[in-house]
């Protein structure tokens, strides 16, 4: 009989690259146990799942079936995905920074046990990173830039993260190695910016949009503004009020109206704290002068609480949405929403949907992605999908994002596909346009 072993192909690739696992060597229907486990941010990660071998003694993780475990499904990466955070008093999820993460993948069946490893690259070669600290107007643009490898020029992707502040590199520099130029734009909680949420004036995405365009001469003059949960909000926001300074927008579990700070707001200042102004001036949001908003619908139970309950009595009070909506039909361009069917945080599917429709009412170009039985933690392949309730990083309250790992593996993959789709798609109309 030969030795066990893994092929593991490729053994090392972007993060977004799905791989080929296979087991050989074992006795004709043996039981074999199959783990992963691995290091990311400081954090131990693990799966396990239990295979019964071919008549050959071997598994290909694409077509077998694990029969217990940590998944349930033929799926080439569900021992990636199905990790789960072993110290979650350390955890930082998703990834902040851009190291590889290598992934440990054993194979034991009794006395026989083989190993391989697998690394996970977000910087391709040639990708290239520096910070952004522009003074303009009296305002800090702050953030991280990544530019593909060659001479460009390169489209422009502004990404921006939600409710917990800060930047995220890994997926800037995902958008690089796809060929895009990509600013992870901080809006707070980070260098150069303020710590909280409250009163954020829209001038700082023109400043940053103009910027963008000085600075970095994207080809065709294509910059697309994206962003997850509050920068999805964000981008719808942004592209409505400065339409001509955006080429397409991508919102990921948006909002199709303004919020208060809810869980980013600075101590004593309250969840209906205000966020956004203009020239000075407060934008309503849905919380003021509501008649149904009910938080308690969210916290009077038990946690990890569902904040979905929360938003959806605010929405009951039409008057006040409207108040809050955002004019999406102001922009005239290329839109793409992604959501996510289960979100706990909030009704990202259902009002994805009011932003299609009433843009569909002006024949505008809109298209909507939804992650079916996803949770709002709406991220990039191959990542693991398990860590479904967590503290939140600004409140510290354990909040349940919805979702089951399977589903937002399945969703995390193709979002990210189909936004590589439509960014491409956007490029080709706005070239056959000019």
């Amino acid at each position: 009989m030969t030795q066990p072993r893994i092929a593991v192909t490729p053994e090392r690739a972007l993060i977004d690259v799905e791989r080929d696992i296979r087991i050989e060597g074992f006795p004709a229907y043996a039981f074999i146990t199959v783990t992963a486990s691995m290091t990311m941010c400081g954090a131990a990660w693990r799966s396990e799942a239990v295979f019964v071998a071919g008549h050959d003694g071997r598994l290909d993780l694409r077509r077998d079936c694990p029969v217990s475990g940590a998944y349930a499904e033929p799926a080439a990466m569900g021992i990636v995905w199905s990790m789960a955070c072993q110290d979650m008093d350390r955890v930082v999820f998703p990834p902040d920074r851009t190291d590889a993460l290598t992934v440990r993948v054993r194979a034991e069946s009794g006395a026989l046990s083989a190993e391989a490893t697998l690394v996970q690259d977000f910087l391709a070669d040639g990708v290239t990173h520096r910070a952004v600290r522009e003074e303009l107007g009296g305002m800090t643009v702050s953030g991280e830039l990544y530019t593909p490898a060659g001479p460009g020029p390169h489209p422009v992707v502004i990404y921006m993260n939600g409710s917990s502040g800060g930047v995220n590199a890994p997926r800037a520099a995902l958008f690089a190695a796809r060929g895009y130029q990509c600013l992870a734009l901080a809006i707070f909680n980070y260098d150069g910016r303020p710590k909280y949420l409250n009163d954020m004036p829209l001038e700082y995405f023109e400043a940053a949009l103009k910027w963008v365009r000085q600075a970095l001469q994207p080809r065709g003059g294509f910059v697309a503004v994206s962003g997850i949960s509050r920068g999805g909000e964000t981008s719808l926001l942004v592209a409505s009020h400065y339409p001509e300074l955006v080429s397409a927008v991508v919102a990921y579990v948006p909002s199709p109206v303004m919020h208060g700070v809810v869980s980013a707001g600075a101590p004593g200042t309250g969840r209906n704290a205000q966020v956004w102004t203009r020239q000075g001036e407060p934008l309503p949001h849905l919380w003021r002068d509501n008649a149904t908003a009910d938080w308690e619908a969210a916290y009077a139970s038990e946690p990890p609480y569902r904040q979905t309950l929360a938003f959806l009595s605010a929405t009951r009070d039409a008057a006040a949405f409207e108040r809050a909506r955002i004019p999406v039909e102001n922009y005239p361009g290329p839109m793409m929403l992604v959501s996510a069917s289960d979100d706990g945080f909030w009704p990202s599917t259902a009002y994805s949907e009011m932003v299609v429709r009433r843009r569909q009412a002006d024949a505008l170009p809109s298209f909507h992605y939804v992650c079916a039985g996803a949770g709002h933690h709406v991220h990039y392949p191959h990542l693991p999908a398990t860590l479904i309730s967590k503290p939140h990083a600004m409140s510290g309250l354990l909040l349940d994002a919805g979702g089951t790992p399977s589903a937002n593996a399945a969703g995390n993959e193709g979002s990210y596909r189909a936004v590589l789709d439509f960014l491409a798609q956007a490029q080709r109309g706005q070239a056959e346009s000019d």
